[in-house]
């Protein structure tokens, strides 16, 4: 992780967040410096180009002097800004895989009360959370209905041939056979999970069950068991890829409907591309949230990508463990983190079956699942009031390093969002 100092650049203005990180932008060429940290962070031979009419492309040079000298001083006129592409590294943590038939403790849906909502008939219905991660394994039994299709790619041609596999943009939205979702890695239509992450994620989120109380059982009970998961996947096995790709996800969901996105997945990096798409966000009404990261910082003084843009669409989580306490492994920062949520051995889906997992990536999903069933009872609600009434209800502790100072407890969360949402 980038170690810069005190972080001032949190507090600064929208239109500074909206610069390169420690730079200016140098008109004369249209690129965007970085600073020395984050050059160590740039992927190598791959640039951004953000053209004047919106469209982006990633270009690779052997150099950065060669992709200056050519494409850039060729396009000169029509390019808005150009910057390194940057890698994502996420640790892929080891799995602990569960028996089908073992008895599993769904504590951290327990512990925030989802049930408060399902005993209403709150169960996310109508919401679309996008999964911006490794895939998803939507052949999983609590995952395959509630995977989002796409109508454009599914049925038969007028060759008589499968949509989802025959090769050709049916619905002409510029992604061939994305029938479920789309693989941002390969450019390719999904075809699961990378490693299982993704699909652990998807779970916690919305693995269906038709539970309206939270406890142990054979099974994952999902936050928002009524949501609909749209599986984006720019991670490879190893949790490695690019910020670019992760941008042309976000852009993806948001043409597919998506009104909550979760990343869990973080790094060091000064990328402009990603703090204008989330900045975007806020104005189209989707929630974006995101993991606070693993490495017991405070990412107010030492920041991390995306969790320290603090940007109005967002929602940054870190996590607690099973005692209440916020989880040793667990980032945390007074301004750039919002709430905490259950993160520590957490069961959900993964390829074949369920596992435990923990880390901010966990407790991320709870966040998103819970901010899918407000939507679904309040769909005119928007980020900040959400983020709002996901801090009013949070269950308080004076050493709970948040802006919230909460872990989240979705008891009262409901009714503080209509009390927002009043005239």
């Amino acid at each position: 992780m980038i170690r810069t100092g005190i972080h001032l650049a949190m507090m600064a203005a929208v239109a500074g967040l909206l610069t390169a990180c420690g730079s200016d932008n140098i008109a004369s060429n249209k690129f965007e410096k970085a600073t020395t940290e984050c050059e160590g962070e740039a992927a190598a031979g791959r640039f951004v180009v953000h053209f004047n009419d919106g469209r982006s492309q990633v270009v690779t040079a052997a150099s950065k002097q060669e992709f200056l000298d050519g494409f850039v001083t060729d396009n000169l006129s029509t390019i808005e800004y150009a910057e390194h592409d940057f890698r994502v590294r996420m640790k892929v943590e080891p799995l602990s895989t569960i028996p089908r038939s073992t008895a599993v403790n769904n504590w951290g849906v327990t512990r925030v009360e989802a049930d408060a909502l399902w005993s209403q008939g709150v169960t996310g219905d109508g919401v679309t959370v996008a999964v911006i991660d490794s895939g998803m394994d939507f052949t999983h039994p609590q995952l395959v209905a509630r995977a989002l299709k796409n109508p454009g790619e599914m049925g038969v041609d007028a060759n008589g041939q499968d949509r989802a596999t025959n090769g050709i943009d049916d619905d002409g939205n510029g992604f061939i056979d994305d029938a479920i979702g789309f693989d941002f890695h390969k450019s390719q239509p999904l075809k699961g999970d990378y490693n299982y992450h993704g699909s652990h994620v998807a779970g916690i989120i919305a693995a269906e069950h038709a539970d309206t109380s939270a406890g142990a059982r054979s099974y994952v009970q999902g936050v928002a068991p009524g949501a609909r998961i749209l599986p984006l996947a720019f991670l490879n096995e190893d949790g490695d890829g690019y910020i670019s790709d992760a941008v042309t996800a976000i852009k993806y969901a948001v043409q597919r409907g998506a009104r909550v996105i979760n990343a869990s997945w973080g790094g060091t990096m000064c990328s402009r591309s990603l703090r204008q798409m989330v900045y975007s966000l806020e104005k189209k009404g989707i929630v974006f949230v995101a993991a606070a990261g693993n490495d017991s910082s405070n990412v107010d003084y030492y920041p991390e990508y995306p969790a320290s843009l603090n940007l109005g669409a967002q929602i940054t989580v870190g996590a607690t463990g099973e005692q209440n306490y916020r989880a040793e492994y667990s980032n945390y920062g007074a301004v750039s983190v919002h709430i905490f949520a259950p993160g520590t051995n957490i069961v959900s889906t993964v390829p074949g079956g369920l596992g435990t997992l923990s880390g901010t990536s966990m407790a991320t999903p709870m966040v998103a699942g819970a901010a899918a069933l407000l939507l679904s009872a309040e769909p005119t609600a928007s980020p900040l009031q959400l983020r709002q009434a996901l801090a009013a209800s949070a269950s308080k502790r004076s050493d709970y390093v948040n802006a919230s100072q909460g872990r989240m407890n979705l008891h009262n969360a409901l009714a503080e969002l209509r009390r927002l949402l009043q005239p």
